[in-house]
């Protein structure tokens, strides 16, 4: 797989942020596609790998955007039909929504500050009035 990352397991939460697929959809989907199979850490939670992530990719193309039935879906991937095309463009997208997430972090993260501050801004203009009344 051409997908390289600095993590190597994801939770279903992140999976779920970065392919648009809720974790209950994904948990589903296991059912029927026996390749896609993560890994368990030893509390029984999932952990995804980058090949996991490219495959629910995969699946979703198939279902959402090509509108296959979940069986058809998976007798493409066991044939090797569904599996692989297109694995760069996949990548590329994995990456570019990991770059994204993290840039809405970062937005977040700096807005949060900026409420903060703002509030103790006006915390201390109401404690002065506060004051000065009484």
């Amino acid at each position: 797989m051409a997908f390289e990352s600095s993590k190597s397991y994801y939770s279903i939460g992140e999976v779920s942020r970065i392919s648009g697929i809720p974790a209950y959809l994904l948990r589903y989907w296991e059912e029927f596609f026996s390749e896609l199979a993560p890994a368990r850490d030893t509390r029984g939670n999932r952990r995804y790998t980058n090949r996991d992530i490219a495959m629910v990719l995969n699946i979703k193309e198939l279902v959402y955007e090509k509108g296959f039935k979940l069986n058809k879906a998976s007798q493409m991937i066991k044939n090797g039909k569904g599996a692989d095309q297109g694995a760069d463009h996949k990548t590329n997208e994995i990456l570019k929504l990991q770059k994204q997430l993290s840039r809405e972090q970062q937005q977040f993260e700096i807005s949060d500050e900026r409420r903060r501050t703002l509030l103790l801004e006006i915390k201390d203009e109401i404690e002065e009035i506060l004051e000065l009344m009484g």
